[in-house]
């Protein structure tokens, strides 16, 4: 079956113009949780997104996001700190974080856990004992993208972000639910930080709406929100957030899109 030529479906091809000898290859990271990190597929049945990112740049694509963080969890365990010792003037780091971040700080299912945050882009605080015992000031989800951005900008990187792609949720067996909190917050930031905002969030949502509930639902195989190979590729190659991430101003680096229909 071909889909219809929309924005909602788009595929690489591998036509990029040679960058000049005066063109830096920039660098592009992504930030973000298990629904992006890369697994070795000959052990595990799940994929994340990330994996499949390279061939979309001429340059170098690093994925370091790690199953189970968050914004608070990401930069508590010094994985933040190592991403922006990689990071050279000129790159790009696209962070998308969310799935992880939900919760009560400090009681309920955080205990052990150390990421949940408070809801919002305030700058409310609580105070948790930790898994250490130690006491620690839990801050708003904006207010820890807003020291993720500041922080990029200090190294003089390019901050983005991108809303969280969704979790399978059908609240009337045929409508996937199309707004996301944590979505919503980080396009808040966005505009408040004048970062580029890639809606991830609704480009996936397209994509699996299209396919209905009983085949989206195929691409889930242990739970609503962890894709397998396929799904993670329909997450990211055939949505247009492919077109989108064109937009992260570095066009030189990546490589060129057109929209071609897709067989199912």
């Amino acid at each position: 079956m071909k889909f219809p030529l929309l924005p909602f479906v788009a595929l690489a091809t591998l036509t990029a113009a040679k960058p000049t000898s005066t063109t830096k290859d920039i660098t592009v990271f992504l930030c973000s949780d298990s629904t992006a990190a890369s697994y070795n597929p000959q052990t595990i049945n799940i994929q994340g997104f990330g994996y499949y990112l390279q061939p979309f740049f001429k340059g170098t694509f690093v994925n370091r996001a790690r199953g189970g963080r968050s914004t608070r969890s990401f930069i508590n365990e010094g994985l933040w700190t190592q991403l922006l010792d990689l990071t050279s003037p000129g790159d790009y780091v696209v962070i998308e974080m969310g799935h992880n971040d939900n919760g009560t700080p400090g009681t309920g299912g955080d205990v052990g856990k150390d990421r949940a945050v408070i809801p919002g882009v305030g700058e409310e605080t609580m105070v948790v004992k930790n898994a250490t015992g130690a006491d620690e000031v839990v801050r708003t989800f904006g207010s820890y993208l807003r020291q993720m951005v500041a922080d990029l900008r200090a190294v003089g990187a390019v901050p983005v972000l991108s809303g969280m792609v969704p979790v399978m949720t059908w609240p009337d067996g045929a409508t996937l639910q199309k707004t996301w909190p944590f979505t919503e917050y980080s396009r808040n930031v966005s505009k408040t930080e004048n970062v580029l905002f890639l809606d991830h969030t609704a480009y996936s949502v397209a994509r699996f709406q299209e396919l209905g509930y009983k085949e989206a639902n195929t691409f889930f195989p242990n739970d609503n929100t962890h894709t397998n190979a396929v799904g993670a590729k329909r997450r990211f190659l055939l949505s247009p957030n492919a077109v989108l991430w064109q937009q992260l101003k570095f066009s030189s680096q990546c490589r060129k899109f057109r929209y071609l229909p897709l067989v199912r």
